[in-house]
């Protein structure tokens, strides 16, 4: 009986550990940093190369010009880049993206005052 007791407190104390753990949610950090700006672009293809030949980073009007390599399938990118101490990037970097058009996106200020918005703008060199 006393085994059966210890048996069924270990399950509930593990049962109530594991619940207490949800990695979904995303965990915001506010801190008084009210930069926001991306840095620098790279885009990924699906074997982990990244094809940006030229990056040019316009921030007073928010444009970021891409030119990646001739051939490359703009329809399946994956993007990556360096932002602002502390600031976030939406919508979130590192998935499949198309930019067969020019894509927005939104950089947060750790702060969470500030926004700029960009526009990703991919071109094949000729």
């Amino acid at each position: 009986m006393k085994t059966h007791i210890i048996l069924m407190v270990k399950v509930l104390f593990l049962a109530i550990v594991m619940g207490a753990c949800d990695t979904d949610e995303e965990v915001y950090q506010v801190t008084d940093r009210t930069d926001a700006y991306i840095s620098s672009v790279q885009l990924y293809t699906a074997d982990n190369r990244n094809v940006a030949t030229q990056v040019t980073i316009d921030d007073v009007n928010g444009i970021i010009n891409v030119e990646v390599k001739n051939g490359v399938n703009l329809a399946h990118l994956k993007p990556r880049c360096s932002l602002a101490p502390e600031a976030t990037i939406t919508p979130k970097m590192g998935v499949w993206t198309n930019f067969s058009a020019p894509v927005k996106y939104t950089v947060i200020s750790g702060s969470g005052e500030v926004y700029k918005e960009y526009e990703i703008i991919v071109v094949e060199k000729e």
